[in-house]
């Protein structure tokens, strides 16, 4: 007689909620400035499906690469001194944690992505990401902290209005001919991004792109399509941003926000060195439900982001990219 394999209790949100509220006593960055990617990774494993057992484990795993939270110092946080000082990020968190207290989630994001979308690549856009999955977990605390991480490393890339608007294909093709500014080998994808936004000849071409109803549908393709092509890592992260983008968007106060992204994507593709790609390689083979399936098992938290990204992004702007991306970081 055969038996019966009982299937593993889903992970949930009150489960979710529980691991962020614990995850508040670690730092949000470790090893220096690598961002610490838990409360994100957690929030896609839940979305994806992953099981409660699953969910914990991950969460054990991930843990011990990570850092305890330093006392936050008791200071107000003002914009002139503090906006993109890592060592601010405690008053930050405890900033933004009082807006919240005082005119609620939505009215805070309302508030804050004016001042903070101008540096949406802040720390290889990991603030933009982890606001964006804070707000899908609805979670007041996590949504402080993923504030606070991207104030306190806020990445402003100056442009000048230099020239017609430009489509993506020629903004591609004018971002191509900049020289590469110097910069240490080995440097992080914040260090580059910077590094490329000092140029003089960077500030005249990447604020140039013309903007539309479908510019941030056509980033996170292009960023889909050139993930699928190279398995860029930095481009990886322009993906996720993307995806970051589209959940907040119900809170930006108005549309030309999203120009911050778009400057933001153009360093981090620079910053890449990949090759951008306006086209699909070729086909994906697999299908949604095997491709989650293997991101609930991998350790890697970017190839659960990822995945969570595609997948979510697939649903609101179907194209078989979204699918190539996720089977590039999940090979056979």
């Amino acid at each position: 007689m055969l038996t019966k394999t009982a299937t593993p209790a889903p992970a949930t949100l009150a489960q979710l909620h529980h691991l962020l509220d614990a995850g508040a006593a670690l730092s949000p960055t470790y090893r220096g400035r690598l961002s610490n990617h838990l409360p994100m990774a957690q929030q896609a494993l839940l979305e994806l499906g992953a099981s409660a057992a699953r969910l914990q484990a991950w969460t054990e795993s991930y843990e011990v690469h990570l850092e305890p939270r330093v006392a936050a110092r008791p200071a107000t946080v003002t914009v002139a001194r503090d906006l993109g000082r890592p060592d601010s990020e405690s008053a930050w968190n405890a900033h933004f944690a009082a807006r919240i207290a005082a005119v609620g989630a939505g009215g805070t994001l309302r508030e804050a992505l004016p001042l903070l979308l101008p540096g949406a690549g802040a720390i290889a856009f990991h603030g933009l990401i982890r606001t964006g999955h804070a707000a899908l977990a609805g979670h007041d605390g996590e949504l402080a902290a993923g504030l606070a991480h991207w104030a306190a490393h806020f990445l402003p890339l100056p442009t000048t209005a230099e020239g017609p608007p430009l489509e993506l294909a020629d903004w591609l093709q004018a971002l191509s001919k900049l020289s590469r500014p110097a910069y240490p080998a080995g440097a992080l994808i914040h260090g580059r991004m910077r590094a490329w936004g000092e140029s003089p000849d960077f500030a005249a071409v990447a604020g140039r792109l013309r903007h539309g109803p479908d510019t941030l549908r056509d980033l996170a393709l292009l960023a889909a399509r050139t993930y699928a092509a190279t398995g860029n890592f930095t481009v990886l992260h322009l993906l996720t941003g993307s995806h970051a983008m589209a959940v907040l968007e119900p809170w930006w106060p108005a549309p030309e926000l999203a120009r911050g992204f778009s400057v933001a994507a153009a360093a981090g593709l620079l910053a890449s060195g990949a090759e951008p790609a306006l086209l699909l390689d070729h086909a994906p083979s697999r299908p949604w439900p095997a491709l989650i399936t293997a991101a609930c098992e991998q350790d890697d938290a970017h190839v659960i982001k990822l995945t969570h990204t595609a997948w979510r992004l697939g649903r609101r702007w179907p194209d078989p990219a979204w699918r190539r991306a996720v089977e590039r970081a999940i090979p056979f």
